[in-house]
């Protein structure tokens, strides 16, 4: 893909730069982490150094004597692991080719999510051990309802590994019945990801309506990638007919209602661009309770989270679902039935005491975030899939994850599944 959009890329590439490592010789992951840098990009190099850790304590010589399985052993490696991540140091050399990686990478994830994941999961193989899959889903913090969902389906069938042409199957059954749950405009802003990163190296100039812009192609290929014809149809004769290069979400908006309703008169984009919030620049880097990174805008960073649960609730997966149509429902069972009892549980791991220090410093303030996220911990059945949770949560709220209300606040959740 970078042959296509290599001024995107490039611009990123030197935007991220300049804001990071510049002349200086090297940059630890703690630093990096607190720049102004996309979530995505953040997420990628984080997982990287997490990848080589675990390569690390893969070779380690340890004693059975030892009680290494303690929980209070656990905790202390968890500790000194996040610290060993947080100081990571990246010469410029190394920065480079990861920076390189991850930037190329998450165009691609934005562009094309299935495919991305498909190639990215499998690869060559027909099939890949689960706990591959939710370690390579770490490095996707945007479209949350996908990696949300993929892990939701294989804690639900006890896979120990997951074939090729299920995961196939299960990826564009999700996407396809979220997307069918989008209006026009919602479907547009869920590409706001992406407008967001290309923003990122400020290579295109926003339209008159101070929003960014996105390379049509880029459209093009999203709507290809989740085998809406229709709409990648329509905005391929903007491009070949009009002679569009670049296109707004406002404009985006207008060209999928046309689309679906085939009808070239409907919601002209000057009519879309006085209902649309705005999308800025800034909004690259979200607040607690602003748009996150996955394409919504001014909703609680846990709706889409939310939407794709009610999207998969009445959905079902067997032996043949590749036979069936798109529109055929999976079956992603997403609430605990002790989901009432377990959020008892998590709300009683925080004091009054607590509960301010980490609303203070955890989510900008905002209480009604935190209780969100209590209430999304609280149907989380395993650590595993908990971790996973709070890392986007962090990238999210821009916290940094080694900080010490983060450390403390991971600790005490982890509680909770230790103590079951």
């Amino acid at each position: 893909m970078g042959y296509i959009f290599e001024h995107e890329i490039e611009a990123i590439k030197n935007a991220v730069y300049a804001k990071t490592i510049g002349e200086e010789e090297s940059i630890t992951l703690k630093e990096f982490l607190a720049a102004h840098v996309h979530p995505a990009i953040k997420a990628y190099f984080k997982a990287e150094v997490e990848k080589l850790l675990a390569n690390d304590r893969a070779h380690e010589m340890r004693s059975k004597r030892f009680p290494y399985a303690h929980p209070s052993v656990l905790s202390l490696q968890r500790q000194v692991d996040l610290l060993l991540v947080q100081h990571y140091q990246f010469t410029q050399d190394d920065f480079a080719t990861l920076l390189d990686e991850a930037v190329n990478f998450q165009f691609n994830y934005l562009c094309r999510p299935q495919w991305t994941l498909l190639n990215f999961i499998h690869g060559n193989n027909r099939s890949a051990p689960v706990s591959e899959v939710e370690t390579k889903l770490a490095y996707c913090v945007d479209y949350e309802y996908l990696p949300s969902l993929l892990k939701r389906y294989i804690v639900d069938k006890g896979l120990a590994e997951i074939g090729f042409e299920e995961f196939k199957s299960l990826l564009a059954k999700i996407d396809s019945e979220v997307v069918s749950r989008h209006s026009s405009i919602e479907l547009a802003k869920m590409m706001r990801g992406l407008f967001t990163f290309v923003d990122e190296g400020k290579f295109l100039p926003h339209n008159q309506f101070d929003q960014p812009t996105l390379p049509i192609n880029a459209a093009v290929m999203f709507f290809e990638d989740k085998q809406l014809d229709d709409i990648k149809t329509r905005l391929e004769h903007e491009r070949d007919e009009q002679k569009a290069k670049n296109i707004s979400v406002a404009e985006l908006a207008a060209l999928i209602e046309q689309a679906r309703m085939k009808n070239e008169d409907m919601i002209p984009p000057t009519t879309v661009t006085e209902i649309l919030p705005s999308v800025s620049a800034s909004d690259a880097h979200p607040s607690p309770t602003g748009a996150r990174p996955n394409g919504m805008v001014e909703r609680s960073w846990r709706a889409p989270l939310a939407e794709a649960k009610a999207a998969a609730e009445t959905t079902s997966v067997d032996g043949d679902a590749a036979s069936r149509a798109p529109s055929a429902a999976v079956e992603l069972p997403l609430e605990s039935k002790t989901g009432a009892i377990a959020l008892v549980a998590m709300t009683e791991l925080f004091s009054s005491g607590d509960r301010k220090r980490f609303v203070k410093n955890l989510f900008n303030s905002d209480s009604l975030a935190f209780d969100a996220a209590l209430e999304a911990l609280a149907s989380i059945n395993t650590w595993e899939e908990a971790s996973v949770y709070l890392d986007a949560l962090f990238v999210a709220n821009d916290v940094d994850p080694f900080s010490t209300e983060a450390i403390e606040f991971t600790d005490r959740v982890n509680t909770r599944y230790t103590k079951m």
